[in-house]
């Protein structure tokens, strides 16, 4: 019994083997001893970095997501040795695409330099960064000089209201300079605080809205001149003191400039600024009061007919403001302000704006902030005009005092 099964699974294998298919054969290629590994292709391309402006419109987009989250990107700036040859920087460029990652920017910072931006990266990302591209083009035989530029976010609320602690740690920070330290082991690296990059978001003033402030300034600078000796004879007359008030605000880029306005308060009013601090109707840094003791009789005139705001058509006419843009703060309260509300330096300020027209008094600072943003990312000739346009019913109406 066992013979028979054993000479059937042999007839059975026997069948199988002769009318099965061959069995495949697979074989491998000889490696050739001079095969390489193929390097993987760089995501960024020389001919295909951004400009400059592409590198400002990024650097403002991701402010503005730090903004939201709270996060904090850097920017880091690569040039070359004064000795340098100018093909050491194409060098660079090259070097430097194929060193980035997907989602960083590659671009030129200017003629001269380059820089890259590293988008959700802390400080300590970026020094890791600069320091394993600054190795690896050291053994290439380049010499990059690398600064790196950071900018955080905070997170904020709508409706928050600083306290005395943290307006004074606002402002000892604000009148810190800007730290500059060497790298130990990279003594061309370079780390810069975050102001830094907030400069490079300051817009100057384009050549339209100089002309324009120039000639409708001095239209009604001339126009104004016999009101403004009358108000200046209403001052003298009701109250011993100078005509003319005189403050230290934030202007173009935080630079500090002297506001020229006429004296609506009492001589020892910014004496007792600090007493009715609690008592501010305004949220946020800014210090308003809708009943200010410290006012006088004229002075509550002035303010409600604006006729205080005229002499700071000469501060138009010198450069340091404009007719449109954002109202510029006092130095203090500027340095108060979160990194979020500081965007508003990025333009110069100005006698009038949306918040000037729609908003004052009536509005939250976090809101104030926003109508002055909203102005900045979309003014030009015609909004400005319209701007000045609806600034008269709103003087007139006495709207927002």
């Amino acid at each position: 019994m066992i013979s028979q099964d054993m000479g059937t699974l042999r007839v059975a294998d026997s069948l199988q083997l002769d009318d099965g298919p061959e069995p495949m054969r697979f074989s491998l290629p000889p490696r050739s001893a001079a095969t390489r590994r193929a390097r993987p292709r760089p995501i960024h391309k020389i001919k295909s970095i951004h400009s400059r402006k592409d590198i400002d419109a990024i650097l403002h987009r991701e402010c503005a997501r730090c903004e939201r989250n709270g996060h904090e990107f850097c920017l880091v700036v690569i040039g070359t040795a004064d000795n340098s040859p100018p093909r050491h920087l194409n060098r660079l460029a090259g070097f430097l695409c194929r060193r980035a990652r997907g989602t960083d920017e590659v671009g030129w910072f200017d003629s001269r330099r380059l820089c890259v931006v590293l988008p959700d990266t802390s400080e300590a990302g970026a020094i890791a960064f600069v320091s394993d591209y600054t190795e690896s083009a050291n053994h290439k035989g380049l010499s990059p000089v690398c600064n790196i530029l950071s900018y955080r976010g905070q997170m904020h609320s709508d409706n928050e209201r600083l306290t005395a602690e943290q307006i004074a740690v606002g402002i000892e920070e604000a009148g810190q300079d800007i730290p500059v330290n060497g790298h130990r082991r990279f003594p061309a690296m370079q780390l810069i605080a975050s102001r830094t990059v907030t400069n490079l978001l300051v817009r100057p003033l384009p050549w339209w809205k100089r002309l324009l402030d120039v000639t409708v300034g001095s239209l009604i600078l001339a126009a104004a001149l016999p009101v403004m000796v009358v108000v200046a004879l209403a001052i003298k007359f009701s109250d011993r003191g100078p005509v003319l008030f005189s403050q230290r605000r934030a202007g173009l880029g935080g630079r500090p400039f002297t506001i020229y306005k006429f004296r609506t308060m009492i001589t020892d009013a910014e004496a007792k600024k600090h007493q009715l601090r609690h008592k501010s109707e305004q949220d946020g840094p800014a210090f308003k009061i809708k009943h200010d003791p410290r006012i006088t009789r004229v002075g509550r005139f002035l303010r409600e007919t604006s006729l205080d705001e005229l002499p700071q058509l000469f501060n138009v006419l010198r450069g340091d403001m404009s007719l449109v843009g954002p109202r510029p703060l006092p130095i203090e309260e500027s340095n108060c302000c979160a990194t979020w509300h500081r965007r508003r330096l990025d333009v110069t300020p100005g006698l009038t704006c949306i918040w000037q027209i729609k908003g004052r008094g009536s509005v939250s600072f976090a809101e104030w902030i926003r109508m002055d943003r909203r102005y900045i990312r979309a003014r030009n000739v015609w909004i400005d005009l319209k701007l000045i346009l609806m600034t008269v019913p709103s003087v007139i109406l006495r709207r927002g005092r």
